[in-house]
């Protein structure tokens, strides 16, 4: 594997970040960019990862000026970064901090039943598809600030981060409605219930057909070890403007002129999450190794007192770079213990 392939992979197993390939190489290239894309879905298939779709980026038109990005790129997905989910129930949760800087794209997903080729018409690439969904897809950067040029969007897996999509609704590809169908869409977008962004399918470099298009044409001039295969998943683009999203918000869409159903997503903080739960498991334990008479029996005190030094040991190590943090959790411990305490004497001693 290329220098460059090994930098990104680990940035993205690193959750950090790099510089881009081309401020150290001013001429690195598309070419040479799908050729380090290449490297690094091999690198990943190697160790037990499954391509299963691709994702086009960059083929909303209005937001081209926004990245300095002039032109539709792609890149492989993979089942552990596909989840299909009904919106029926309720909102999908992701945990925000498993992604680096990310940003939600609301997208039309469609399904390949046959691999499309560089000059198809419509009805030739409807043909093509055998159903169609709506979802989400989250966006990274590993490069600070997404600040890159093309070439490096390319090499970083398109910034691909996860799909989540809502169900797969069966088309007949015969049926000319849903070539108009998917050049005549409207998707509008809502943070915590308030609206941000309306997009249309125009957007999408025409409509999603026309994205596919366009890719079908690029790899077979570009081609990748992998092409489109047939089951592939493809997402065409975001229909709306890509935002950055950040932990405890709800992000939904309204979707006119396709039927495919809304989507509604939460983003956690899983980590948090995690260290809450080790606090107060910590917290009761040390309550009960701190005041014996609580436990029921020794058997009782000795596994309060291996889960508190368990549970304070996997904090420490989740903090051991955050001293101020690991401080906080520390004292936040000991409310708790103190807490927990108070409550217990109070039941003692009516």
């Amino acid at each position: 594997m290329t220098d460059i392939a090994q930098s990104i992979l680990s940035a993205l197993d690193g959750h950090r970040q790099i510089a881009p390939p081309s401020d150290d190489d001013p001429g690195f290239s598309l070419e040479a960019a799908y050729a380090v894309s290449d490297a690094v879905m091999a690198a990943r298939i190697a160790r037990g990862e499954r391509p299963c779709g691709w994702k086009i980026g960059f083929t909303n038109r209005t937001i081209w000026d926004e990245y300095g990005v002039h032109a539709p790129i792609w890149g492989p997905m993979y089942r552990g970064t596909i989840r299909a989910f009904d919106p029926d129930h309720g909102a999908a949760v992701l945990d925000a901090g498993a992604f680096v800087e990310p940003r939600i794209e609301p997208e039309i997903v469609l399904r390949i039943a046959r691999t499309p080729r560089a000059g198809m018409d419509d009805r030739e690439l409807i043909a093509c598809i055998d159903a169609v969904a709506h979802g989400f897809e989250v966006v990274q950067s590993i490069y600070p600030g997404w600040r890159f040029r093309a070439a490096d969007t390319v090499a970083a897996f398109a910034l691909h981060g996860a799909l989540v999509h809502g169900p797969l609704v069966a088309i007949d590809p015969h049926a000319p409605e849903w070539i108009d169908r998917l050049g005549n869409f409207g998707i509008t977008l809502f943070r915590d219930g308030e609206e941000v962004d309306r997009g249309i399918a125009q957007n999408v470099l025409g409509g999603p057909l026309s994205a596919l298009r366009h890719m079908a044409a690029g790899l077979e001039g570009q081609p990748m070890a992998r092409g489109i295969e047939p089951g592939d998943l493809v997402t065409t683009g975001t229909v709306t403007r890509a935002f950055p999203v950040a932990a405890g918000e709800t992000w939904h869409t309204r979707v006119d002129g396709i039927p495919v159903p809304d989507m509604r997503m939460r983003f956690a903080d899983r980590a948090q999450e995690r260290l809450d739960t080790l606090v107060a498991r910590a917290a009761l334990a040390r309550f009960r190794f701190e005041n014996p008479s609580s436990c029921r029996n020794q058997q009782d005190y000795q596994e309060a007192m291996s889960v508190g030094v368990e549970a304070e040991t996997a904090i420490s190590r989740m903090l051991f770079r955050d001293g101020e943090r690991l401080a906080e959790a520390r004292r936040e411990i000991e409310r708790r213990a103190q807490m927990h305490a108070d409550a217990w004497n109070r039941r003692r001693d009516p």
